[in-house]
This record gives C-alpha cells, sequence and structure tokens, in this order.
C-alpha cells in the first residue's frame, strides 16, 4: 500500500518533483560520466603497459643488481605446476640497457625499450595494438625471422615504412657491439609513453645479445579478466618461493632498487604486478576521481537542500491529506514511510534516467578523436577516451546519489509523521 501510494503522489506532484528530478539525473549522469572516464583511463594505460612491462605480473631475474634469467625453463615450470589464474604465460628477452638505436636513410633514433617476444604466444594479447601498416601476424613463425615492428613516431623520425631495411645497434652482455639488419614489418601508432619500443622476436634478440635462442630475462604473465593483479603476483611469489630465491613482495619498483641495493650473491626473482609498475599513474588518477567524488558531494549537499526546502513545502501543501490518512488509521510511521519511499522512488527512477544519459554521452564521446592532443594518447585507445563502467563502481555512485536524496527527505517526513489529524483538519479550516 506504501509503494502504491507513494507512487501516486510522485505522479499527482510531478510538477513539484521535476526539479528535484532534474538535479538527480544530472548529477547522476554527472559522476557516471567523470568515473566512468576515470576508471576507463585507468584501464586503458594498464592494457598499454602490459604490453610493455610484460604482462599483468611480470617475473625477472636479477644477479648481482643486473637482469638474468639462468633457466627460465624451469620458471615456466613452477608456474604451470601452480595452476595460477592465468590465461597467458610467455617468456621475454628485454634489452634493459639504453643505447639500442635504429639507423635508416642517414637517420637514427634511439629506443627507451627493445623487446623480444614470443609472438606466438603472446598474439591475442597484442591484438589490441594499432597498427598504422604491417601487423602482428607478420612476426609469425619463420617468415618473421629479423623483423622489427616500430613507432609511428620512430618511422617518421627515420622516414621508414613497412618493407624497409634498418640497422638495429646495440651491445651484447660482454659489452660488445653489435648491429643487424632488421626488416621493419609493422609500424604501430602509440603516441604515449609507451610508443617508445620496438618489438621483436624472441630468439633473434637473443642472437644478437649472444645469448641462447631459448633464454629470457622476463616471463610474462596475464591474468584472467576481473582476477586482481596484486593477489595474482603475490600467488605467483609464493609459488616461486618452494624452488627458487625471490625477493619479499614489490609494492613499487623503488622497494626493488632498495633490495637490491642490498646486493644478491644468487639469482633472485623479482615478482612485480602491473600496478607496482603504475604506482605513480596510478596516483594521479587516483587523486582525479577523489577530487571527482568531492564535487559529486558538493554537489549531492546542494541537492539535499533543494530536497529538504521542496519537501517543507510539500508538507505544509498535503497537511490535510496527511490529517485523513491518519484519520483513516495510517501510523505515524506509516505516514514517514510514505515520504521516503516517495524520495526513494524519486532517486532510483531520476538515476536511472542518469545513467541512460551517461550511456549516451559514452557513446558521443567515443566518436571524438583526441590523437591531436598532446599527451592524450597515455590515456586513449587509438585516440579515442574509453569508458568502464564496473558494478561496484556504479554501486557506489548509486548509492550516494539516493542515500542523500533519502536522508534530505528524513526530516520532512519525521515532521510529517507527527502533524496530529485534529490540527491538520483546524489548519485547513
Amino acid at each position: 500500500m506504501t509503494v502504491f501510494l507513494a507512487t501516486r503522489n510522485l505522479v499527482l506532484q510531478r510538477k513539484r518533483y521535476a526539479l528535484i528530478a532534474l538535479a538527480v539525473l544530472l548529477g547522476f549522469s554527472l559522476i557516471t560520466v567523470i568515473s566512468g572516464a576515470a576508471y576507463g583511463a585507468l584501464e586503458t594505460v594498464k592494457s598499454k603497459a602490459a604490453r610493455y612491462f610484460a604482462g599483468h605480473v611480470s617475473v625477472t631475474g636479477y644477479y648481482r643488481g643486473a637482469p638474468s634469467m639462468s633457466d627460465p625453463d624451469a620458471v615456466l615450470e613452477t608456474l604451470a605446476a601452480a595452476k595460477l589464474p592465468v590465461r597467458t604465460m610467455a617468456r621475454r628477452t628485454v634489452y634493459y640497457k639504453t643505447e639500442a638505436e635504429l639507423f635508416f636513410g642517414g637517420e637514427t633514433v634511439r629506443q627507451r625499450r627493445l623487446v623480444g617476444i614470443d609472438f606466438s604466444a603472446e598474439r591475442d594479447e597484442l591484438a589490441n595494438l594499432r597498427f598504422s601498416d604491417g601487423s602482428i601476424d607478420a612476426m609469425l613463425g619463420d617468415d618473421g625471422r629479423d623483423g622489427i615492428l616500430i613507432s609511428e613516431s620512430a618511422a617518421n623520425l627515420l622516414g621508414a615504412r613497412v618493407g624497409d631495411d634498418v640497422i638495429l645497434y646495440l651491445t651484447t652482455d660482454a659489452y660488445q657491439y653489435n648491429t643487424a639488419t632488421m626488416l621493419v614489418r609493422g609500424v604501430f601508432s602509440e603516441t604515449s609513453p609507451f610508443g617508445y619500443v620496438a618489438y621483436v622476436r624472441n630468439e633473434d634478440l637473443n642472437r644478437l645479445l649472444l645469448r641462447d635462442p631459448t633464454a629470457a630475462s622476463d616471463i610474462a604473465l596475464y591474468a584472467v579478466p576481473g582476477h586482481d593483479y596484486n593477489e595474482l603476483a603475490e600467488s605467483v611469489r609464493l609459488a616461486l618461493s618452494s624452488r627458487h630465491a625471490v625477493f619479499p613482495t614489490l609494492p613499487t619498483k623503488d622497494t626493488l632498487y632498495a633490495e637490491l641495493a642490498k646486493g644478491n650473491s644468487e639469482e633472485t626473482l623479482a615478482v612485480f604486478s602491473l600496478d607496482a609498475h603504475l604506482a605513480q599513474i596510478k596516483s594521479i588518477l587516483t587523486a582525479f576521481i577523489i577530487v571527482a567524488y568531492f564535487v559529486l558531494g558538493v554537489f549531492v549537499l546542494v541537492v539535499m537542500v533543494g530536497i529538504l526546502n521542496t519537501y517543507r513545502v510539500i508538507v505544509y501543501e498535503r497537511t490535510r491529506e496527511i490529517g485523513t490518512m491518519r484519520a483513516l488509521g495510517m501510523s505515524s510511521g506509516a505516514v514517514s514511510r510514505l515520504f521516503v519511499v516517495e524520495a526513494l522512488g524519486l532517486a532510483l527512477l531520476s538515476s536511472a534516467g542518469g545513467l541512460v544519459a551517461a550511456l549516451v554521452l559514452f557513446k558521443l564521446a567515443g566518436f571524438i578523436d583526441l590523437s591531436s592532443v598532446p599527451s592524450a594518447g597515455l590515456f586513449t585507445e587509438r585516440g579515442r577516451l574509453r569508458f568502464y563502467i564496473d558494478a561496484r563502481i556504479m554501486t557506489l555512485n548509486l548509492a550516494i546519489m539516493v542515500g542523500g536524496v533519502v536522508l534530505a527527505a528524513l526530516g520532512p517526513a519525521r515532521k510529517a509523521s507527527l502533524i496530529h489529524p485534529a490540527d491538520a483538519m483546524r489548519d485547513e479550516a
């Protein structure tokens, strides 16, 4: 009965409630768009960083402060036996020195990172890498031998295109100079800091470094969807610690540097989650989200004041109606619940409208190309914003908005419940 009466009153008082409904709708759509964009940017950064830092969780060997993994097969065997929630597991050889350079047509470009990849194992994980020319498939099998994937910025600086031979220069583990002619098999579009990288086959890079073809410096692990990266990293660390020397939990890169400064006389494995690699960027985005929720909090307070005043007027105008309901036997608690249910229904309906409006805005924003905006490449995928909506985020947003509306209605609802039938009839007379 309470729900029926509340619904009837919302319909009859729709003009009075219109401004409140519009305010709630705008507020919920605003916070949904802001939080969706912020969390979407974070997911985009994670996607790009996973390619750059070797998966959602990476295992890197260190010996006397330098990256080194003497037996990657044993590491892979241990991880496979642990039956972890991992969808892809692959070895990588990462050239951690900073002097890797590409030469072509009299021009040179230094690469921040040179990565040797098992393309057959990581092909699906690299599928979202956007190519302006060429593709990942060109690196598969023997046809990909001595091939290289370079960024669009590097290609533009060199004046190189797919099919051109570029000279790759680096130094071996023994600090000997080495060069190789590599065929450009793909040019990918990545304008973020994660774009200053070149990808080659793992065995090709090992050959240039005078290592065994099956060698690796890192093991890349990609978590199954929905699994927490930090939990996976700890599970990996515990699994490896049964057979290998492993550093303690490493929440940031600084903690790794502190461990390396102590010196390690035996090969020790470092397990890093993606969050540890992105600690600084994640802090920036977290701060942005906190600011967004602060703005939402201020907006909700403004809405609450408007609702409080509106309900005071509504209670005054409905004094006779309330007195009649009390005279017919409705308890004071039922009267209070009636107004609270009205506020709850109004908040839920308006929030649903705000969600629809936010989804429309998401769709429209997806057509905006931000490729020309400086630094936008870090947070955009193929030049466009990515929006991420999680059930937990939506529940929090809804709880804040609906809770604020209901809380504002409690005072007037209590006042309405205290109206005595005789007083109501007397005032109306």
